[in-house]
């Protein structure tokens, strides 16, 4: 029997997919009050990012989604956002659900992956064990946990803990105080990696392998191995004590900070942005530093990327025949990207008469059309933009 607490559902056995229900009830309660029609897709962007992307952060910080949720709920954001609809085939997707939620910087719209803010919604529970604060459930947790954190008996809590911890430590670095909350062998802390990873022989011969820095720094390391050392381990214990000569603890409490460029402190966005990883240099977030409607960005994204629907791109996908597929100013000519943009007479007729030469090879790359031109750099890509969009 699942009984309902703060709005979540509580059992004591695995949780079914109805039991979700309530949440995906909730998803198709805001989508039946929307008209959906009515609204650009710049509108439908806003709202998958603002409303339903926000949704499920609830259930989410507290229990990890089964994957036949997630894909539920994802399908329903991605029927709305191409279709405006409750479900939509394959066809209407013009870019891939997992191209689509990555950042702006990255190429992408900026929509959560659903999976990726579930884990870092709840790395905050392995966080809370890291830090210096004694809230109820921890002092209990702690009570029925090993050293190394895992439960000792069968915990629902023990095992979303145990399981998110690897990735906790994947993102996190620690600048380490007394020692007292930081794993000797497992944690970020004297170098680049984990001690267990840099020194894996030795790490091999330690009978104490869930020991904390300050327990490990508080006798001679040999304490902690087994008696008998190969070679290697040897090399590496000698090479691990000149790490160690100069350092030395600290009489504050342990600070576990994100990789990321500042090494800010922990928080769910920033574990989010660290699983993202360094993004690389990209163009396309000119179209999104514009102050044209969301729709001209989301156009103009399009565009870039090489998925408008143009007559072409529907022959291609089996959905126009090819002689609905001619250009409508240009008689047997295939109406690609291109050709709309820097080809047909129609457009040539417009770039003549302002002024600008428009090759094929750079309507792909619209912040580099008119660079010649006198219109001011600030303006120049939100005026070519639109001109694109217009045509």
């Amino acid at each position: 029997m699942v009984e309902t607490y703060l709005g979540l559902p509580l059992s004591p056995q695995k949780l079914k997919f109805a039991d979700y229900q309530p949440l995906i009830t909730s998803f198709d309660r805001y989508l039946a009050g929307w008209k959906a029609r009515l609204l650009s897709t710049g509108g439908r962007i806003v709202l998958v990012n603002s409303v339903l992307g926000s949704l499920p952060i609830y259930f989410m910080s507290s229990a990890l989604l089964p994957k036949k949720v997630r894909e539920v709920l994802d399908a329903k954001r991605r029927a709305f956002l191409w279709t405006g609809e409750e479900k939509c085939h394959g066809s209407s997707c013009l870019v891939a659900w997992d191209n689509i939620c990555t950042s702006k910087e990255h190429g992408g719209l900026g929509i959560k992956n659903m999976e990726n803010m579930n884990h870092c919604l709840l790395l905050k529970f392995v966080h809370k064990l890291h830090d210096a604060s004694t809230p109820p459930w921890k002092r209990w947790f702690l009570s029925h946990s090993g050293r190394d954190l895992e439960p000792t008996h069968d915990s629902y809590l023990g095992k979303l803990i145990h399981g998110e911890l690897q990735r906790y430590r994947s993102l996190t670095t620690v600048q380490v105080g007394d020692g007292a909350q930081t794993s000797f062998w497992h944690d970020r802390w004297l170098l680049n990696d984990p001690l267990r990873e840099t020194f894996p022989a030795l790490f091999s011969h330690s009978i104490s392998q869930s020991i904390s820095v300050r327990e490990a720094l508080a006798t001679d390391l040999r304490h902690h191995m087994r008696p008998q050392l190969t070679n290697v381990a040897e090399t590496e214990l000698c090479m691990l004590l000149d790490c160690l000569e100069h350092f030395t603890l600290g009489g504050h409490h342990d600070k576990h900070l994100l990789t990321l460029p500042g090494n800010e402190s922990f928080s769910s966005r920033g574990a989010y942005r660290a699983i993202q990883g360094e993004a690389p240099a990209n163009d396309s977030m000119r179209i999104w530093a514009t102050k044209l409607p969301t729709k001209i960005k989301f156009f103009s994204w399009l565009l870039h990327r090489g998925r408008l629907n143009t007559r072409a791109h529907l022959h291609q996908r089996n959905i126009r025949t090819l002689e609905e597929s001619w250009c409508a100013h240009c008689l047997g000519v295939l109406e690609t990207d291109e050709h709309i943009f820097s080809e047909c007479r129609k457009a040539q007729d417009l770039w003549a008469r302002l002024g600008i030469f428009v090759q094929c090879e750079v309507v792909r790359r619209p912040w580099d059309i008119g660079v010649a031109t006198s219109l001011p750099e600030a303006v120049r890509v939100d005026v070519i933009l639109l001109i694109l969009w217009h045509l």
